[in-house]
């Protein structure tokens, strides 16, 4: 797999006294995150998003961009860290997958889009991937498992290596998006809440499961990196077709979005693979 050679290449490039110093320091301590304000989460972001293009297969095409930053924003505007600026980057890979990290950024799979069939599919993986942000998941994940070197350094900006290691490291044991189930629960159903307040259908959350759920039977291999940090999609879905039965559903959902949707899936479908 393209995405995967290429965080294993990465992660051949680091110093042994690097690993040591940080990978795998877990404290267990949601109080750690107190080493890392706001402002530090943000340098970190900024860091992030330049290894990112700098080492992932990143797509960049205005109108795919467009579509998927508006509606980020859409989102990110009701959610309960409203001022954070989400930027959504697309990676050139067949995977059915999503990711977020520290700082505002948020990644999608080529393949996720392409599975994709309506633009209320898109929101609800962006609501549920701006609920971690807005939750500061990722950043508590990166506290326990970094916290050595946090402590030692006031600024995460004064060690650019964590950021490179934190890409480098997506799919391996330091991984800060190994999330316990609790947190992807949680991000779940802050993705109802938010889908709805932006006036997409939240219900489409359950048909996004139910197709995960499906495609991971019949084409393992396009979700395998999502099973690896995630809990058992029938788990998810049980929970969120429970919580949508509760749930009073709008009449009438936005559809502002369906023509750049097209438009987004026929720009990407122009790019090689």
């Amino acid at each position: 797999m393209k995405f995967y050679t290429k965080l294993y290449s990465l992660l051949l490039m680091f110093s042994p006294m690097f690993f040591l110093q940080c990978a795998g320091s877990q404290s267990g301590n949601t109080g750690t995150l107190n080493f890392i304000s706001i402002d530090e989460e943000l340098t970190l972001g900024e860091d992030i998003s330049s290894f990112t293009l700098r080492y992932l297969d990143i797509i960049r095409n205005r109108a795919l961009n467009n579509f998927l930053n508006k509606m980020a924003k859409t989102i990110g505007d009701v959610s309960h860290w409203s001022a954070l600026p989400y930027t959504v980057f697309v990676i050139n890979d067949d995977e059915i997958n999503h990711f977020s990290l520290p700082g505002g950024n948020i990644y999608l799979f080529r393949g996720l889009i392409e599975n994709a069939e309506t633009a209320d599919e898109i929101a609800v993986v962006l609501a549920h991937e701006i609920a971690h942000l807005s939750e500061r998941d990722a950043v508590a994940r990166l506290a326990e498992k970094y916290s050595f070197s946090f402590a030692a350094q006031s600024v995460i900006g004064e060690n650019p290596e964590i950021a490179e290691h934190v890409i480098s490291s997506l799919y391996k044991e330091a991984t800060i998006l190994d999330y316990p189930p609790e947190h992807e629960f949680r991000a779940d159903v802050l993705a109802l809440e938010y889908a709805q307040k932006a006036h997409f259908n939240p219900r489409v959350l359950s048909v996004f499961l139910a197709k995960m759920e499906e495609n991971k039977k019949i084409r393992p291999e396009e979700t395998r990196l999502l099973q690896m940090t995630h809990p058992a999609t029938r788990a998810r879905l049980k929970r969120i077709r429970k919580k949508l039965k509760k749930q009073t559903s709008l009449l009438q959902f936005t559809t502002e979005f369906s023509v750049d949707f097209v438009n987004a899936k026929q720009a990407l479908a122009k790019i090689p693979r």
